[in-house]
């Protein structure tokens, strides 16, 4: 965007418009619902067999269980799961077959190594803070009301959801 100057350009002072960019992850919540974390705190994204996670007895349905992850055990969450959409396994199903792979996207959080499974990773974006909208939206999931920073629209005018590690590290820890 040009700046316009209007009258004499010796006596006006510019101000220039600056951007606060940061740098996401984009990645599929649910078919239809794109979402971006901050790679602030992003540590390792792994693609990995369904098989290498092992489940626990007994916990909340949207943890899947934990996963090796460089010698250290690691809980992994179904991310969709924990925020109120439809599990990752029954996404897989609705899309013409059961996929025995996900990504798995490890997070630090506090103290904490967190693994959030997800069927799509997308690619690094930079994005403007000052464009992230927090306005005008509401969800029915106090989960995702927590999670969700707020929602970004790129150029092409598709919807990223801005979510919160800490606040999903929170929620998958409850």
């Amino acid at each position: 965007m040009a700046n316009k100057i209007i009258g004499n350009p010796q006596n006006l002072s510019q101000t220039k418009y600056q951007q606060s960019l940061d740098q996401f992850l984009t990645f599929s919540l649910a078919s239809d619902q794109q979402a971006l974390l901050p790679t602030q705190q992003l540590l390792e994204i792994v693609k990995v067999n369904l098989s290498q996670i092992t489940a626990i007895a007994g916990i909340s349905t949207s943890v899947m269980g934990v996963y090796n992850w460089r010698g250290d055990v690691i809980w992994v969450v179904d991310l969709a799961s924990l925020l109120g959409y439809k599990p990752l396994y029954a996404q897989e199903y609705d899309q013409g077959g059961f996929q025995d792979r996900c990504h798995v996207i490890f997070i630090r959080s506090q103290e904490h190594v967190l693994g959030f499974a997800v069927s799509r990773v997308g690619q690094m974006i930079r994005c403007d803070t000052a464009a992230i909208q927090t306005s005008g939206f509401t969800f029915t999931n106090p989960a995702m009301m927590k999670a969700c920073r707020g929602y970004w629209l790129n150029g092409s005018n598709e919807t990223f959801l801005v979510l919160d590690g800490n606040a999903i590290s929170q929620l998958a820890q409850t």
